[in-house]
Order: C-alpha cells, then structure tokens, then sequence
C-alpha cells in the first residue's frame, strides 16, 4: 500500500508529495474560487514554521527535564 514502509522518513516524504499533489490539483480546478486563501503566504507559512518549532522545542526541553528526574 501507499504507507505501508516502515521508514519514516519515506513516509512523510510520501505525505508531503500527496499534499503538494492534492494542493496543485485544487488551484487547477478551482482557479476563480480560491481567494479565500489569500493569507497563504511565504511569509505567513515560514511564521507559522517557526511559532510550531518553538512549541515543539519547548515540548521536548520540558519532556528532557522530566524524564532525566
């Protein structure tokens, strides 16, 4: 099947690809209704990397700490 690898990296390149495919075939299909994705920008998405890499940062200092105790 489509995930059934056990590598994950192989398996979030799988994700990425199908998103990015499914992503091309929406904006093809529906060229004039997709105004309302107009906050999809560069810069909003490399905002939204970097907040969701600081969370996940946290997360997993706080999880370190926790787990050397």
């Amino acid at each position: 099947m489509f995930f059934s690898t056990s590598c994950k990296i192989c398996r979030i390149i799988r994700i990425f690809l199908f998103s990015v495919f499914l992503l091309v075939l929406l904006a093809l299909i529906q060229k004039d209704k997709l105004h309302y994705l107009k906050f999809v920008t560069p810069e909003n998405a490399a905002y939204t990397i970097l907040i969701l890499g600081v969370f996940i940062t946290i997360f997993k200092i706080l999880e370190y700490i926790k787990s050397k105790k």
